[in-house]
Formats: C-alpha cells, sequence, structure tokens
C-alpha cells in the first residue's frame, strides 16, 4: 500500500512539472509567501539569484540579479501588491495600461525619450504592459536603462523594474518571459 501511495505522489509531481511551460528547462521554479494571499510562483532562470525583501508591514518585493558582487549586469525588483476589495480595479486590462502609461508620463522628464510605446505581456495566468526608457543623466555608477512596468497574475498586481548596461540585455528578455509564468497559489 506505501509503495502505491508513493507511486502516486511521484506521478503527481510528474504530472505538475509536465504541465509547466516548455521554457522551465532553463529555469526552475520558485515560490515567495505573500501575506494572507498564498504564494507567489514563478520559473526563474536557473542561475538567477533572488534576494526577497521588504520592511515589515510593506508590500513584499523580490530583487533578481545574475551574479553576487557590487554592482551585477542588470537589477530587477518585483514588488507584489494586492487588492482588498472583492474585484481589483487592476484586473480590468485597460486600467492596468492606463497605470503603466502614467508611470511612463511621470518619468518622461528624467528619460532621452519623450514617448514610450507600450508592449504586452500576454502570460497563461496573466496580463501585462510595459516599457522601455533612457535616463537621461544616470548618477555616477547607475544602470541607464530602464524597463519598467505591470503584470497582473489572479489577483495579485506584479509591478516591475528593470535596470541594465545594456540597452539590448537578454536579462530583460528572460526577466519578461519569466514574468508570463507567475501565478499565486493557495
Amino acid at each position: 500500500m506505501r509503495g502505491a501511495a508513493a507511486l502516486l505522489a511521484a506521478l503527481a509531481t510528474l504530472a505538475g512539472l509536465a504541465a509547466l511551460p516548455a521554457h522551465a528547462a532553463d529555469g526552475e521554479l520558485r515560490a515567495w509567501p505573500v501575506p494572507g494571499r498564498g504564494k507567489l510562483e514563478m520559473i526563474v532562470p536557473a542561475d538567477w539569484y533572488d534576494d526577497p525583501r521588504g520592511p515589515q508591514g510593506a508590500l513584499p518585493r523580490v530583487r533578481f540579479f545574475d551574479r553576487l558582487g557590487p554592482r551585477p549586469p542588470f537589477d530587477m525588483t518585483v514588488t507584489i501588491a494586492w487588492s482588498t476589495g472583492k474585484e481589483a480595479s487592476y484586473k480590468d486590462p485597460a486600467r492596468l495600461r492606463a497605470f503603466v502609461a502614467q508611470s511612463a508620463d511621470d518619468l518622461a522628464s528624467a528619460t532621452a525619450e519623450k514617448r514610450f510605446p507600450l508592449r504586452e505581456i500576454a502570460g497563461e495566468n496573466g496580463v501585462g504592459y510595459y516599457f522601455r526608457a533612457t535616463i537621461q543623466s544616470p548618477v555616477a555608477g547607475a544602470w541607464p536603462n530602464l524597463t519598467q512596468g505591470a503584470y497582473v497574475a489572479g489577483d495579485l498586481l506584479l509591478a516591475f523594474s528593470i535596470l541594465t548596461n545594456d540597452p539590448k540585455s537578454a536579462a530583460v528578455e528572460q526577466a519578461i518571459a519569466m514574468l508570463r509564468t507567475a501565478r499565486r497559489v493557495p
């Protein structure tokens, strides 16, 4: 009987892995607790580090980077938020798009670009939008390239910022692919 239960558990695990997107082969499923909401799961590139942060009582944040040391080639922060109401306004794609567009407008005075085409992130469990900008006069040692947006996974809003040295950094595409896998689990 015990062997049958173990076999069923192993088969269930394999079935769960089979449901993961094909690009999971170069990533690993990771999860972070969300107070009162279960967990946020994403498939993260296997060579990336993650550093959950957030002061007591603040919204949880997760920082991602690809190497240890004083200044990795990119730095990504995801802030996890949720609505306390019955239906979150950000679940409406038009309102989410407007939220990201407003963020872009707020940054326009500090960037080389003055108009920001929004790009959509279509995921299996959500939708989001983002834009790219070049900081006009970054402080010494700061990354000049910014990708910023928001993604909704279930009832969670993931606001993100990605900073890089290289405007064509592969890390940005990897980060967007990672966000597409985001989902809230109990």
